[in-house]
């Protein structure tokens, strides 16, 4: 039986409605949907058509070391696509057999319900119809308590790797609170966050519950450097980028196109500076709320991976190099793939494949190990990156 909970969820969440058939990019293009021993064997028992038994039967495999949670997977089609696709864009399990049908995660998808640490509801950015409803957005994204019936997936307890004493809601708030100061450019906030995780770091390392609670309460105003962004800077994040993209192309297909087109219009010429400030020039012109758009996608983003508590053995620097090599990639490529393409649906289709490499894959994990590997990992260099 389904209980009401309240749930702590971004504002937009009660409004948000799938686009279903008409989505230009399915949200399982470029992701090995994973499916659940549970689910696996519940859809390998359900009556259905000769025709959709035969694609699920060449389409769901069991993986080769299958475990509870991720016993099996979807293998997609020569073109990247899921074979229970239809034409139209619907799911064929879901347009014979309903929603029941589906496995958990084709159910729940882009929405993320979490009972720990405490009950909360939020959608990922990889699913283009977010990203059309958060750059039609305005004003900050509000986080509300609501009640509601819904159905909390099993998972296992997060774990959360530092000495918080249950404070890592108000932690995360007060992140997130930071990343929509909008006195300061988005760069700006970008860097405040970093001195501000230094700063918690060293609170928590020390176990210093009070200077973490007067921490929380007072308004964040760090001593920022001058931003006097150069052509040093301008060179250093465009080789940062083709090092990354480089590195993502061999083992993802997610944002190939972009960073292909985007690499392609810089070139390796001298006049890379002067392409890199037209492109700029061009993208905020035609774009004028960017700076809006780009706090709602990173503060949508940290709220539902439960940023810096991804449940993972990293230090909270580890943490802010992975969000700010997410930031870097997302503003490089609507730089430089914009440059030669116009129009919202355009952005929309270049941000949603972001982060359907950051959400489906461990892209903030080997992206700070490579960071470091380039040693790129220190607050100048992060800052001389996210000045790009």
């Amino acid at each position: 039986m389904v209980k009401a909970h309240y749930f702590l969820m971004p504002d937009y969440y009660p409004t948000f409605r799938c686009k279903m058939g008409d989505c230009r990019h399915a949200c399982c293009e470029g992701w090995r949907v994973s499916l659940s021993l549970d689910d696996y064997f519940k859809l390998e028992a359900e009556e259905c058509s000769s025709e959709l038994r035969e694609k699920i039967d060449r389409g769901v495999k069991v993986s080769l070391q299958p475990t509870p949670d991720a016993y099996a997977y979807i293998q997609h089609d020569y073109f990247g696509n899921c074979p229970l696709r239809l034409k139209d864009g619907r799911c064929a399990l879901h347009a014979e057999m309903g929603e029941n049908a589906l496995a958990q995660v084709c159910k729940l998808y882009p929405r993320g319900i979490r009972k720990y640490p405490n009950y909360e509801c939020s959608c990922a950015n990889s699913c283009e119809a977010v990203i059309e409803h958060l750059i039609k957005k305005e004003a900050p994204i509000e986080f509300i308590k609501k009640e509601q019936e819904l159905d909390v997936p099993t998972a296992p307890r997060r774990k959360v790797n530092f000495f918080t004493e249950g404070r890592e809601e108000a932690i995360r708030l007060w992140l997130i609170g930071i990343m929509q100061n909008r006195r300061l450019g988005v760069s700006k906030r970008l860097l405040s966050l970093g001195l501000a995780l230094k700063i918690l770091e060293d609170c928590l390392h020390n176990k210093d519950l009070n200077g973490l609670d007067a921490l929380l309460k007072a308004p964040f105003k760090p001593k920022l450097p001058k931003f006097e962004v150069g052509r040093q800077h301008i060179e250093f994040g465009i080789e940062i980028m083709e090092q990354l993209l480089s590195f993502i192309d061999n083992n993802s297909d997610s944002v190939r196109e972009y960073g292909e087109q985007a690499l392609a219009y810089f070139g390796d010429n001298d006049d890379v500076i002067s392409k890199y400030n037209n492109a700029q020039r061009r993208f905020e012109q035609n774009f004028p709320k960017w700076e809006i758009w780009f706090e709602h996608l990173l503060v949508n983003h940290m709220f539902f991976e439960q940023f810096p508590f991804q449940d993972r053995p990293l230090g909270l620097w580890e943490e802010y190099v992975g969000i700010s090599a997410v930031y870097s990639l997302l503003r490089f490529l609507a730089i430089g793939y914009m440059a030669n393409h116009n129009g919202e649906e355009s952005f929309v289709d270049m941000a949603s494949a972001v982060f359907r490499l950051v959400d489906h894959t461990d892209f903030d994990l080997f992206a700070a190990e490579l960071l470091k590997d380039l040693n790129c990992n220190t607050p100048q260099k992060i800052f001389d990156l996210i000045v790009l």
